[in-house]
């Protein structure tokens, strides 16, 4: 599902990312940990194809994105769901139209997005706060905001960045159990953490440190495969 090999960026003259090679299965669960400043960031936007490639191959839900062209993201972005440290959501539209946006750009059919938006809501502890702008909400909810709509499009790719930063302990149990349901369902997830509770919270997941933009352990065999 996802193949990365040599992969390395740079900002100028600062190496963000050095060599970074691994590979995840279909349904795999990988916690991405690291200092600030480790390139969890870059490799997670790197992953969504909001930064090129400069150095080294990768591929992801079948998407190789050395070669894929820009006016072709969109498809890459149909399969693979990101949720951004800064949220990125709309300020001025309400919780509702920010969670059913992507849903109604793929065209589905206006009942169809009435009941995925109502269930992704519900399980978030947002149902309440449907018709509420955006702006109007805390720092909080608007992280659950951010994970609600991309999760609503059941991605084979889910990358979260650091989801959790906001939360409380007990928001944070329940945002883990949404990507632990998607996970046991088939979905591929990526997700950046500090947070050593939550690593331990999830049985038989992956965890990839870095530091520095290198890889400074792993749990599990790092082998090359092509892409």
């Amino acid at each position: 599902m996802i193949n990365v090999r040599y992969l390395s960026h740079s900002f100028g003259r600062y190496w963000a990312l050095k060599n970074i090679t691994f590979s995840l299965e279909k349904g795999d669960f990988l916690f991405l940990t690291g200092p600030s400043g480790a390139g969890k960031t870059t490799l997670m936007r790197l992953l969504h194809g909001s930064l090129p490639l400069q150095r080294g191959a990768a591929a992801i839900a079948g998407f190789d994105l050395k070669n894929l062209a820009p006016r072709k993201r969109y498809l890459l972005r149909r399969q693979v769901a990101i949720v951004f440290q800064d949220f990125k959501i709309l300020p001025d539209r309400s919780v509702w139209d920010n969670v059913a946006l992507p849903l109604i750009v793929r065209g589905m059919v206006k009942n169809q997005v009435q009941k995925r938006v109502r269930a992704v809501l519900r399980g978030l502890s947002l149902d309440r706060k449907s018709w509420c702008l955006c702006r109007e909400i805390s720092g909080g909810e608007q992280q659950r905001v951010a994970v609600a709509r991309a999760v609503v499009v059941n991605p084979k790719v889910l990358l979260a960045d650091e989801p959790t930063g906001n939360l409380d302990k007990k928001l944070s149990v329940q945002l883990m159990e949404v990507f632990r349901q998607f996970h046991v369902h088939g979905t591929t997830v990526v997700f950046a953490t500090h947070n050593e509770e939550l690593i331990r919270s999830q049985s038989g997941a992956k965890v990839l440190a870095l530091k520095d933009g290198s890889i400074a352990g792993a749990n599990w065999s790092l082998e090359e495969t092509g892409v």
